[in-house]
């Protein structure tokens, strides 16, 4: 995992949001923005979903499309590692 950008916005508890490089491409080829994968962390409709270990699975419809974020929350930041639509 490497984080390709970090952004001071308060989600979940934390301070920071820090996105993996692959959840960046991810978004850019899957044409969603930062603000959708914070609207998705903020205001989920679905929560629970299937991920792998120590990880969470949130889904929101977002501008006519689901959108799915998997994430890990440490202690201090949210990490995105995958956007899925």
């Amino acid at each position: 995992m490497a984080i390709g950008r970090v952004i001071d916005e308060q989600v979940l508890g934390c301070k920071t949001v820090a996105f993996d490089e692959h959840a960046l491409t991810r978004m850019s080829e899957r044409n969603v923005t930062e603000d959708e994968v914070l609207e998705v962390l903020r205001n989920p409709e679905q929560t629970g979903l299937p991920t792998q270990p120590n990880r969470f699975r949130y889904r929101k419809m977002v501008a006519g499309r689901t959108v799915d974020v998997v994430f890990v929350h440490d202690p201090t930041q949210i990490v995105v590692i995958t956007v899925i639509d």
